[in-house]
């Protein structure tokens, strides 16, 4: 019995375009991001090219009100199929993981997203609700995104 319990938050999304135009909407990330969702506020490529391995992020968003900021590196990337993300310290011990996952489905594609948590079985009995407020919120903004990138790609088909 470990001292800590996984939590995988996920969002899937049908969208009638193409992997490859999810795909370039990701590429885009930087001019697409503010776009994407009324909370999101800049991100940008630190190093690195778009989507690449070991490519680094510096991103910032209000999720329920709270304003935080995310530094990540491109763990894993798989065009037009997959994008993996590691925030940096100390967000990682927390959140050691986000994923945009992109599935052709017969004529659509299917936007998946994971957002992986990790919390120590103390914080979890001495904080509940704030842990089931960072799930819900997440899961909120999760759906958000993946609503709200159909309406932009779809639109603009």
């Amino acid at each position: 019995m470990g001292l800590f319990v996984d939590y995988v938050i996920t969002s899937s999304t049908i969208i009638d375009v193409t992997p490859e135009q999810i795909w370039d909407f990701f590429y885009n990330i930087e001019k697409n991001y503010e776009t994407w969702h009324d909370d999101h506020d800049f991100w940008h490529w630190t190093k690195g090219d778009p989507l690449e391995v070991g490519s680094k992020i510096d991103s910032q968003e209000t999720v329920g009100g709270h304003k935080g900021g995310i530094k990540a590196t491109v763990i894993e990337s798989v065009k037009n199929q997959k994008i993996v993300l590691r925030p940096a310290w100390p967000l990682s011990f927390m959140c050691p993981k986000l994923e945009w996952i992109i599935e052709k489905n017969g004529e659509d594609t299917n936007f998946i997203a994971h957002t992986h948590y990790v919390f120590g079985k103390i914080f979890l009995t001495l904080r509940k609700k704030s842990v089931d407020e960072i799930l819900f919120l997440t899961q909120k903004h999760m759906d958000e995104e993946g609503e709200n990138l159909k309406r932009i790609l779809e639109k603009n088909k």
